[in-house]
This record gives C-alpha cells, structure tokens and sequence, in this order.
C-alpha cells in the first residue's frame, strides 16, 4: 500500500514537474506596432521624386550608420514612446523562461538583389552572430524562425533592433551615395538618391558658406569653424537651423519636405518619406 502511496505521489510530482517546464517553455506574444507606419509614402509633384540631392556631413561612424540605417533594415525599430515596431519582423514570440524565441518575417519582402526575404536568408545571418553564444537556430517554415539559447540572453529585441539584413532597405548603397531601389516592398521613395560629401575642402568656412548660399544643398552640418563674414551669408540662406541632441548643428533647407531630422540620434533619420519641393536640388552626375 505504502509502495502504491509514493508511486503515486512520485507521478503526481513528474506530472506537475512535466506541466510546469512546458508552461515556461510555451510562446507568449511580444507586443508589436506596424511597421507600415515606418515608410510613409512621399506626396512630390510631377518631376519632384527624381531628384538626387547633396548633402554635407563629416565623415565617421555616425555617417557610417545613416547610411547602413537606409539601405539594411533592422529585423525591429524602437519608436519615440518606447514601443517595438517591426521593419522586417510581423511578429515576434518568446517563452516565459526567456530561452526560446520565435521570429516571424514580413511575408514578400523584396530585395535588393530580386529575391524575397526568407528563413534560410536569416539563419545564415544568425549563424556568424551568435553562434558563439550556443544559439541554435530551426527553420519552422520559410518565413518562420526558431531561436533556441542555453541561457536567456539579455533584451533580445534591443539586439534585434541592431540586426540588420543587407539589402532590405529603400536606397541601394554605392559607397558614400545612395541610390533608390525602385522594387521596395513599401512603395517608392519620394528621393531618386543622395550623395553624401565629406571631402575637408567642402567643409571649409567660404566653401561651405558659398553652398548653403547658393542653395546647394539638402542639408549641411556645421563643420564647427566659419568665419563670420561667411556665417553672416549662411544666416539670410533659406534654411532652417536645427540643433540636435549629441551638440551637432544641421542646416536644413526649407525645400526639402517632410526630412524630419532624429533629434535623439539623427543616424535613425529617415529618408524614405521625404521629398525636395523645388528644382534647385538636383545633382546632376
């Protein structure tokens, strides 16, 4: 009897051992936004969504990341208010113990290249990232990934947000230039590209005074040493000045339309919704 007693209980306790490690390890959603809003669409009049503009910004890793942030999106995004909104990502799950995480793609994302974006694009990513940590990545179904680690890792979407799938974005990267890729999924750039300008001469007091000047360009930083003959020029061009929050100065031109400079990190600024409002823009190559 007492042998039938602690059979029991011992299965009791395996049963209740089995249910709780399958609640921890069951997917529980991660709050999403829409990353539609993301990509709001530009509104240029007829002829104003070919322009190649140019622009003067110092060269270094900041430049480095605007760049990257235009042409590979990140899997997430971190908005204003804190929320996770996906780019690549329509859904994203995690267990309760934290160790297995499940990734779900936009469905038809197009890339650069002529393909869609898929699990197998993915996990060859993944497996250069973090395979040293002993993450495991299965391929559930073609636009499904599993990740599975030995320990929870620390604020996976914080890390998701810095993933990004070369070739996913709006603009296709040539060096310091950016040039629209006219297949993106979210619809057409309000910009037909950018070229970036760095070369010290540009950055020059009289050099970059004359450019603002004349209307030269979308936007210019502040090289941080102009004369005051020069600035004196720069004051009455038609731009706005815009003071951002790691201490640089952006001259903004009021023709360019709906640039919305990030004031926290200007390297997230976006240029998929804007659009130059007058001819005076355009870079002829």
């Amino acid at each position: 009897m007492k042998a039938r007693v602690l059979l029991g209980a011992l299965l009791l306790l395996a049963a209740g051992t089995s249910g709780y490690l399958l609640y921890r390890d069951a997917l529980v959603p991660v709050p999403l936004q829409s990353g539609r809003d993301l990509f709001v669409p530009a509104q240029p009049a007829f002829g104003e969504d070919e322009a190649v503009v140019e622009s003067v910004l110092p060269a270094g890793p900041g430049l480095e990341a605007f760049l990257a942030a235009q042409s590979d999106l990140a899997l997430l995004e971190k908005g204003e208010e804190g929320q996770w909104t996906g780019q690549l990502l329509a859904g994203l799950q995690r267990s309760r113990h934290g160790r297995r995480w499940r990734l779900t793609l936009v469905s038809g994302w197009r890339m650069q290249d002529g393909t869609l974006l898929d699990a197998h694009r993915l996990v060859a990513s993944l497996a250069s990232a973090w395979a040293r940590e002993g993450c495991v990545a299965r391929i559930i179904d073609p636009a499904t990934v599993e990740l599975r680690f030995p320990a929870a890792p620390a604020d996976l979407p914080a890390r998701l947000a810095t993933w990004r799938v070369p070739g996913s974005g709006p603009f296709i990267r040539q060096g310091s230039a950016l040039i629209r890729f006219e297949g993106f999924s979210r619809g057409r750039a309000g910009l037909a590209g950018l070229r970036i300008l760095s070369e010290p001469a540009v950055l020059s007091s009289r050099a970059w005074a004359e450019g603002l000047a004349s209307g030269r360009w979308a936007w210019a930083a502040f090289p941080g040493s102009v004369a005051p003959e020069d600035m004196a020029r720069v004051r009455r061009a038609p731009y706005d000045e815009l003071r951002l929050k790691d201490g640089s100065v952006w001259f903004l031109s009021r023709r360019m339309r709906r640039l919305r400079p990030n004031p926290e990190d200007w390297t997230r600024t976006r240029l998929f919704g804007a659009w130059k409002g007058a001819v005076d823009l355009l870079y002829e190559p």
